[in-house]
């Protein structure tokens, strides 16, 4: 397992269209055990098994744009049993937290860029020895995934602050974590296009969670300064479904309707496609699946051909949202699958449907 803990005074700073403005702790999204430790600080978790805890800046922020933040950090007084660690992390979406104990809160986060700060050896994943520092991507903490590292650095778990600074230039592409002073790792590389795929609009946290052993974790903020992103027009796609579908589970969109006996979309249903488009560009390695179904009003085989319609006019409208045609995968079911019964006006309503289902491709 692994282990990180923070403690230090809180100054926040962003830099907006406005200028350098400070930030506060009311700005954070807090998520598992993490809790406000006094004015200035977070705790993530407390000295226990299994915790996990993280903090999630409210707004996103633009990965065009460069960003300077700095901690002061105490990982914790227990050296030769202290664990898990600590993730600063950047991903598409907010409020997210992965896997506890070796995961760090990082690991199943995808696409995902993390900053590790590890205290403990886990020999299964590559770790050396030391505490190290290691840069990694898309919620994989084994090291043989990483974009750097792992690289040593001196012992952090002695009930000391110790000075932490995460800088990213985007004209040099460059992004640099200082420790004391000392550059512990420097990496050039196009994180826009290599990580989030063209997407430079993130939100940032820091997750961190302890396993079969143990430290206190906490958090505070020197100083932040970074962009915020302009807010998008197309909200995301509500959390119980964006995590439904991601979790590979069918759903069906609350306002995805079609004119009587067509294939033709009503324009209440644009708007949810449109956010189902944009969880898709989050997730470029995931394919939909488009399942089109009727009611058993009228003969069985043009319902099943108004279906299969259905469902590939769903499936040109996401195109047009710049969704890839071949992670599109429409197909047409007609009445043989209901979910309700067709003998009262609500059950052929609930049985006219498109449901989704997002799959990875088999290599």
């Amino acid at each position: 397992m692994k282990l990180f803990y923070l403690l230090f005074p809180l100054s926040l700073f962003f830099v907006s269209g406005l200028g350098a403005q400070k930030a506060k702790i009311a700005d954070f999204r807090l998520a598992g055990e993490a809790i406000a430790n006094g004015d200035n600080c977070i705790q993530l978790t407390p000295d226990r098994e299994w915790a996990s805890g993280s903090i999630w800046y409210k707004d996103a922020i633009d990965l065009n744009a460069p960003f300077e933040m700095e901690f002061k950090a105490v990982f914790g007084c227990k050296d030769r049993n202290g664990a898990d660690g600590i993730v600063f992390v950047f991903h598409p979406h907010a409020r997210r937290t992965g896997y506890q104990g070796e995961g760090m809160g990082f690991a199943g986060l995808e696409p995902s860029l993390g900053i590790e700060i590890d205290t403990w050896i886990n020999e299964h994943l590559g770790d050396p020895l030391e505490d190290h520092v290691a840069l990694l991507r898309d919620g994989y903490v084994n090291h043989s995934f990483n974009l750097k590292g792992p690289l040593a650095i001196p012992n952090v778990e002695d009930c000391r602050e110790h000075l932490l600074k995460v800088i990213w230039s985007p004209a040099g592409k460059q992004l640099r974590v200082v420790l004391d002073g000392k550059t512990v790792l420097d990496y050039k590389g196009d994180i826009v296009n290599k990580i989030f795929h063209g997407n430079s609009k993130v939100y940032w946290g820091v997750t961190s969670a302890t396993g079969a052993y143990s430290n206190r974790h906490a958090i505070c903020f020197e100083k932040l300064e970074f962009t915020k992103a302009e807010t998008s027009a197309t909200p995301e796609l509500s959390g119980k479904k964006a995590e439904a579908l991601l979790r590979g589970e069918i759903i069906t969109l609350n306002n995805l309707q079609f004119e009587s006996g067509s294939a033709s979309l009503l324009p209440l249903s644009k708007a949810e496609l449109s956010q189902l488009a944009l969880l898709m560009k989050h997730h470029p390695g995931l394919s939909l699946d488009i399942f089109g179904h009727t009611d058993n009003v009228g003969a069985a085989g043009a319902n099943l051909l108004l279906s299969q319609r259905r469902s590939e006019a769903v499936a040109d409208y996401l195109a047009g949202q710049g969704i890839p045609r071949h992670r599109l995968n429409p197909r047409g079911f007609g009445e043989t699958y209901p979910i309700a019964s067709n003998d009262t006006p609500a059950g052929r309503l609930k049985n006219r449907r498109v449901a989704f289902r997002l799959s990875r491709p088999i290599p």
